[in-house]
């Protein structure tokens, strides 16, 4: 049940369809979840500043999960993969973005009516 949110002030027209699936298939795979579960949520044209600068492009995101997430080793790897796939296609450079994240019980996510545990 991963779920990935990010604030950008990148335009919206800027967001395309094929971006928003492959940062679905690339988390489900990251994550070793269905990709059915992954929901992926970017908004654009927000205002943001980041370092000073609200003009160049920047990004807040939060990326939260039952377990695959949480230990350094985890967040790295995933960062390591996310970081540039945003780079590439929405031109947040890599110290223009944080990625939070969230390790979440299962009994705090429901789903199709109830909890995961």
């Amino acid at each position: 049940m991963p779920i990935f949110a990010l604030h950008t002030n990148v335009s919206s027209a800027k967001i395309s369809d094929a971006f928003l699936s492959e940062l679905s298939a690339k988390i489900a795979q990251l994550l070793h979840k269905p990709e059915s579960y992954v929901a992926v949520h970017v908004v654009g044209d927000q205002k943001l500043s980041f370092g000073g600068d609200g003009k160049s492009p920047a990004g807040s995101a939060i990326l939260k999960s039952i377990g695959s997430v949480g230990t350094s080793k985890q967040n790295n790897d995933i960062a390591k993969v996310l970081h540039p796939l945003i780079e590439k296609n929405l031109g947040i450079e890599q110290d223009r973005l944080y990625i939070e994240f969230v390790n979440l019980a299962a009994s705090a996510v429901a789903h199709n009516a109830q909890t995961f545990g």
